[in-house]
Parts: structure tokens; C-alpha cells; sequence
């Protein structure tokens, strides 16, 4: 393979002092193809910002943590599709990743708008070694419409040469959406760098405010003759205040200057608190599509049900993407470099469905089968997110490959 530098390693923080303009910098520069500000903007909202590190994390973990089966063509290729990905071991050596580990790496496809990996192949496409996954900031769609390398080669050197990924070599993932339009804008790192950006702002002053009006200085006003440097009660008046504070006080003569001070009512803390909380919350429904859970006030049952659901739908769209990269770009090669064909090729797929949509469903099935209506096998296991067989199919399926192992 051409490449081997996959990890980005910068010194600069593209984040520091950000502000409106440079975000709109980096995404003018993302907009001509350049991704490397745009894509380490993402990687730093994550590493700076709590909620959206909480909230991101809640995230990628619905999709690393979902069951997921292999189903459909016969229950031999079943199998063997399943056992070749879970055996996929990760290997520090090699940099390898696991199937595991693959399927949350591409979910940053949905902050950064795309995801590449390369799979690292046995001979003849016979098996899957492993994964190696790449910074999104190593590649660049400048007058390309198609990703290519921009980091370094196997020996250390930045390479000038476009390699772009091709199948089925490269795992090419966009955000879901995005296939319509430009991956580079499809990321919630968008958004986000624009909420970051405010908040921090907001923060800052929030922050100066509470130091200056949450602990006041005192002022001390004394006579013009105390204020003579050589008046020894003027020294004994700045140790007896320099012991009772610890930010400092004034000190000054009354006769000759007025000093004031702006009252509590010009700096009030709530305002800073109301912004900085509807931040927080617009972080959760960009990324989680509800913040019921992090929010008092809005955390009645029937509220808390329409964001679970939509929440729901955020999952099974996630979910939709992964799945249709997996079958295409990997079981696809891999089961056309043992079997030949796509014949009764089986497909990935997540079990998102609940215990208790599993249960509302099966009811709906009794009643339907006492009422004189049948459902086709197809349509039951597709609604099911499951495979369901008949038990005189299943003892009969179970003899057949229990006969082709003999």
C-alpha cells in the first residue's frame, strides 16, 4: 500500500481564540476541497467542550454497542460471514483495527462528514487481516470528487503522488445524507464549532464578570495628610487591609479624587447562565435530537417519549449508513473472494429493535394469525430486525448443514 502515516500529529490548535471569522475560515478553506482545519476543528470540540464531548460520546457508543447479526442466504454463509468478522483481532504491531473498533470509527463520519479505512487483505481476499483507519486531515478533495491521501508515505516523507481510495482496497464512508451533497458540509462539526464559539465568548466574559462584581475590591478613602507615603499610620493602614484581602484594595486620597464603582445590578450572573444553558441544550439536540435528559425542566414523561423516539430515528439512520458501507464495501469483496458470486450473499445488519417493540409486534402477530391473516416469512423478519424461522424449517435447515459438514 502506498500510505502508512495515518495519524495526524499537529502542534497547532486550530481552536485557540476562535471566533466566528476563523470558523468561517476553516470552512471556506473545506469548502475548496482543503480539510485539514475542518477536520481537526472537529477533533478539538470533542477534547474542549464538555457537553459536547458527554453528548458526541452517547452518540458513537448507540452504534460500537448495538448487537448486530448477519442474516439472509443460507445458514452456512451465514455463519462463516460472521465468523470472519468477529475473528478479526486487534493488533498494536501492526496498527490494525477490529471490526469492533472499525464500526465506531466510521460514526465520526457523521462529526467530520466522511470516514476512510483501509482493509488489509489475505491472499486471494481469502480473509480479513484487520483495519487500518485513517485522520480524515490526511486527505483531500481539492479539484477531486473523491478523497485522496495527502500525508505521509511508508518512509516519513509527504507525499506529492494522489492516492485516492479504491474498492476494495479502501472503505470509503460518508455521513448519512451526504451522498446527495458535499461530504465536507454534511459534518455536525459545522454547527458545533459555531456553538463552541459563542459559548466560549459568553464563558470568558461570564468568567471576567465574577471576578470583578462577584468579588469587589475595597476602597479605602482617607485623609490627604494619612496619604503622605511618610505618615507611619498609612503603612500601618495598608498591612492591616493587605492581611484582610487577597486580591488587593485601594487606597486613595478622598480630598483629591472621587472613586466609583459599578453597582452588583450592572453585571447579572443569570443572563450569562440562560445563554450558556440554551447553548448546552442545542448541543444535545444537534448531536442526540433531545436533551429531556439533561434538562429539569423539561423532563416530563411525555415530552421525554417524543425525544426518546426521535432520538430512535438519529439511531436507525446511523445504523442504515453503517450498514449499507459493511455490505458493500466489505462482506461484498470478502464473500466474492471465497464463494465467487454474489449468490445468497448475506448482509449486516443491526437488532436496534427493543424487548418491548419486540413484544408489541409479536402480539400483533397472534392477532393477525387468529384473525385468519397470514405474514410472509420476509416482511416478519424484516419488521422483527431478526431472522424467524418455522421449527420444522429450522430442524430441516439444521440437517442440511449438518449434512454438508459431514
Amino acid at each position: 500500500m502506498a500510505v502508512s502515516k495515518n495519524i495526524d500529529r499537529y502542534w497547532n490548535d486550530e481552536t485557540l481564540d476562535l471566533d466566528p471569522k476563523r470558523v468561517l475560515s476553516a470552512f471556506q478553506s473545506a469548502n475548496s476541497g482543503y480539510t485539514k482545519r475542518q477536520s481537526r476543528i472537529a477533533n478539538e470540540l470533542i477534547q474542549k467542550d464538555p457537553s459536547i464531548a458527554q453528548s458526541w460520546g452517547v452518540r458513537v457508543a448507540a452504534i460500537s454497542s448495538a448487537k448486530w447479526e448477519i442474516v439472509g442466504g443460507n445458514a452456512e454463509h451465514v455463519e462463516w460471514v460472521r465468523k470472519s468478522l468477529t475473528k478479526i483481532q486487534p493488533s498494536t504491531q501492526s496498527g490494525l483495527d477490529s471490526f469492533y473498533e472499525l464500526l465506531e470509527y466510521l460514526q465520526s463520519a457523521v462529526m467530520q462528514g466522511f470516514a476512510l479505512s483501509a482493509i488489509d487483505w489475505e491472499e486471494g481476499r481469502s480473509a480479513i487481516r484487520g483495519f487500518k483507519t485513517y485522520a480524515q486531515s490526511l486527505f483531500s478533495y481539492q479539484d477531486s470528487d473523491l478523497p485522496y491521501f495527502v500525508g505521509q508515505n511508508d518512509v516519513g516523507q509527504t507525499t506529492q503522488a494522489k492516492v485516492y481510495p479504491r474498492y476494495p482496497e479502501w472503505i470509503y464512508h460518508t455521513a448519512n445524507g451526504s451522498r446527495q451533497t458535499e461530504p465536507l458540509r454534511a459534518g455536525l462539526v459545522r454547527p458545533l464549532a459555531y456553538l463552541y464559539c459563542f459559548s466560549r465568548t459568553i464563558t470568558i466574559e461570564y468568567l471576567r464578570g465574577l471576578e470583578k462584581y462577584g468579588l469587589p475590591t475595597p476602597a479605602v478613602s482617607v485623609d490627604s495628610t494619612m496619604y503622605d507615603d511618610a505618615n507611619e499610620e498609612k503603612q500601618a493602614l495598608k498591612d492591616f487591609w493587605e492581611s484582610m484581602t487577597y486580591d488587593g484594595f485601594i487606597l486613595y486620597d478622598k480630598e483629591k479624587m472621587e472613586v466609583e464603582f459599578p453597582t452588583a445590578g450592572v453585571f447579572n450572573a443569570d443572563d450569562f447562565k440562560v445563554f450558556l444553558e440554551r447553548n448546552e441544550k442545542q448541543i444535545f439536540r444537534l448531536i442526540l435530537g433531545q436533551d429531556s435528559t439533561s434538562s429539569a425542566d423539561n423532563s416530563n414523561r411525555s415530552t421525554a417519549a417524543v425525544h426518546n423516539l426521535v432520538r430512535g430515528d438519529i439511531l436507525a439512520s446511523d445504523a442504515r449508513a453503517i450498514e449499507e458501507t459493511v455490505n458493500n464495501q466489505i462482506i461484498k469483496p470478502l464473500f466474492e473472494g471465497n464463494y465467487g458470486s454474489e449468490a445468497d450473499r448475506p448482509v449486516f445488519r443491526f437488532r436496534l429493535k427493543s424487548t418491548a417493540e419486540l413484544k408489541e409486534m409479536a402480539e400483533i402477530v397472534k392477532l393477525l394469525s387468529e384473525s385468519g391473516y397470514e405474514i410472509s416469512d420476509e416482511d416478519l423478519n424484516s419488521r422483527l430486525g431478526m431472522r424467524v424461522i418455522k421449527r420444522e424449517d429450522a430442524e430441516t435447515e439444521t440437517e442440511a448443514v449438518t449434512d454438508g459438514n459431514d
